[in-house]
This record gives structure tokens, sequence and C-alpha cells, in this order.
């Protein structure tokens, strides 16, 4: 089954990149849904959290913390969607990081 997101990782899809390591990529995403819009993946292929292992769960949260700091965002938002009952539309474990004004319909009530 295609990907989008391991067809990022591997060059055959553009994409405005943000940060990459040996094992994570971060990029805007093509529908920003706030000012700042950034989507952070892993680039070996997982579709869930709880399939990750150590390493690049680090790797995440590592890129995740400096994404932040480069970016002076001293109010952002995280969000994951862990399966399709929770919303996830690509099978592809992401990361959205969002800051900057949000449509209401994402904002807590």
């Amino acid at each position: 089954m295609r990907c989008v997101f391991c067809d990022i990782v591997e060059g055959k899809e553009k994409a405005r990149k943000v940060y990459e390591n040996d094992k994570v990529l971060a990029f805007h995403t093509l529908v920003p849904e706030a000012d700042f819009h950034i989507l952070l993946i892993p680039k070996k292929h997982y579709v869930y959290f709880h399939e990750l292992d150590e390493d690049t769960a680090h790797a995440l949260f590592e890129a995740l913390s400096r994404i932040v700091k480069e970016h002076s965002l001293s109010h952002f938002r995280i969000v994951n969607k862990n399966g399709q009952d929770a919303g996830q539309r690509v099978p592809h474990l992401h990361i959205h990081i969002l800051s900057g004004n949000l449509p209401k319909s994402i904002l807590p009530r």
C-alpha cells in the first residue's frame, strides 16, 4: 500500500522540510490548520505510537523540542491521532505541531 509520508521520506514526493535527522523528518503540511503547522514523522513506517522503538520515540520528542525552540514558539499545541477511530487519516504515525491562529473547530471548549 502506498504511503504519502514514506514517499516524502524517500524523496518521491516534495515537502518543505523544517528538520531532519536519521530517524525523523518534519515538514510543512499542505493544508495548514494554524499560522504555524508542521508535521513530524518517523522515517521508518509506523502506524501507531505503541509500535515505536525507544530510540525513535526519543528522536521524535527531541526533534519536537528543537523545532519549538528554533521557531520561538512559546504557545503551541501538539496533536497525534492514533488510529482511524481517533481521526487518523494517513496511516503513518505523525505529530502535528500547531501555533498561532487556530480555527475555532479545533480550539478547546
